[in-house]
């Protein structure tokens, strides 16, 4: 059998064995909280290490939210373009915050700015701590950037480059290997791929070009067996990163699926989606094991643009074209 066979094969089993159903009997998702006061599209999300806090990104600005009160507590303004990523360090000392050709990192103690990384030539589109002296960025002018800190000095550590954008960027849990999506949305019919890279080395491990159309979004599953990716072509794929066998697919968006986040320690994910047109804003909850849709809804007028869930599983974010963020009741839902 080809490979094209073979994984024709694997995704025609998920598909017929896992069948797709709605669970009418599940809780519903509770909004707690809407956040209006953005300045355009809530371009990423992130929730503060000790789960109190919602870190908001949107055009020019970076804002520290509270969860109990909906409150904007810091507003960190004069950042050039959209902030497009969203980090924060395993002690929740450190935020980095990913914009256009340049990657933020703020004090958490006063939000004061420490300084900023330069480096990538146009949007920055992933951030993320591997630890809190190392930092992974990427940007959709093909770079990947590590970054370390020695002496209290940042400094480059480490750089690859693709022919295409990288859209999306997720790292194992275990911090041996990241994974980039790259494709280019403009061009339709351009294949998406997947890379996993070898965080020991720094060096591309394998490729999977698997999505019809660009990759737009990554998570990790929680054990680091596997990748999802979300794609243009409407479509979230799961693959093995020990031998890049697609081992599910998942077609229950009706538009691109821009955001992907996985509910920690259990087998439970949320994806939201949303193109040019006013419908199909879709928020789908759904069972990774089995494919059975948990919940399917529509909390925005815009297109969904970020997903985040609390380390601690009790909140779920969303954050949407039409300027908005919700926050919501996870923990109510999951039982």
């Amino acid at each position: 059998m080809t490979h094209c066979q073979i994984v024709t094969f694997f995704l025609a089993i998920f598909v017929n064995y896992f069948p797709v159903r709605n669970l009418s009997a599940a809780e519903p998702l509770t909004p707690l909280k809407t956040i209006n006061q953005t300045t355009g599209t809530v371009s990423a999300l992130r929730f503060s290490v000790d789960n109190q806090s919602l870190y908001l990104g949107t055009y020019g600005q970076l804002q520290v939210v509270s969860i109990e009160s909906a409150e904007t507590l810091h507003k960190l303004d004069k950042l050039s373009g959209y902030i497009t990523s969203i980090a924060a360090s395993p002690d929740g000392k450190l935020l980095a915050a990913g914009h256009y050709q340049k990657v933020t990192l703020f004090n958490t103690e006063d939000y004061s700015q420490l300084v900023q990384l330069k480096h990538h030539r146009g949007q920055v589109t992933g951030a993320n701590f591997l630890s809190n002296q190392q930092l992974l960025t990427a940007a959709d002018d093909g770079t990947i950037a590590l970054w370390k800190l020695t002496d209290d000095v940042w400094s480059l550590a480490g750089s690859l480059e693709y022919d295409d954008p990288i859209t999306s960027l997720a790292v194992d849990p275990a911090g041996k290997w990241a994974a980039i999506g790259l494709g280019d949305e403009t061009r339709v019919t351009r294949p998406g791929a997947v890379v996993i890279i070898d965080l020991e080395t720094f060096e591309e491990k394998k490729s999977h070009v698997i999505h019809k159309s660009a990759v737009a979004s990554l998570a990790t599953t929680n054990d680091g067996k596997s990748v999802l990716s979300g794609s243009f072509d409407e479509s979230i794929i799961v693959t093995s990163v020990l031998d890049g066998i697609q081992t599910g697919i998942f077609k229950q968006h009706a538009r691109p699926v821009n955001c992907i986040a996985t509910v920690p320690e259990k087998e439970i994910i949320f994806s939201g989606s949303g193109g040019r047109y006013k419908e199909k804003n879709e928020l789908i909850g759904w069972n990774l094991s089995t494919g059975e849709v948990l919940i399917k809804s529509e909390p925005h007028a815009g297109k969904i643009t970020a997903v985040a869930v609390s380390a601690d599983g009790k909140f779920l974010a969303t954050g949407s074209q039409d300027e908005s963020a919700v926050i919501f009741d996870l923990a109510t839902f999951l039982k």
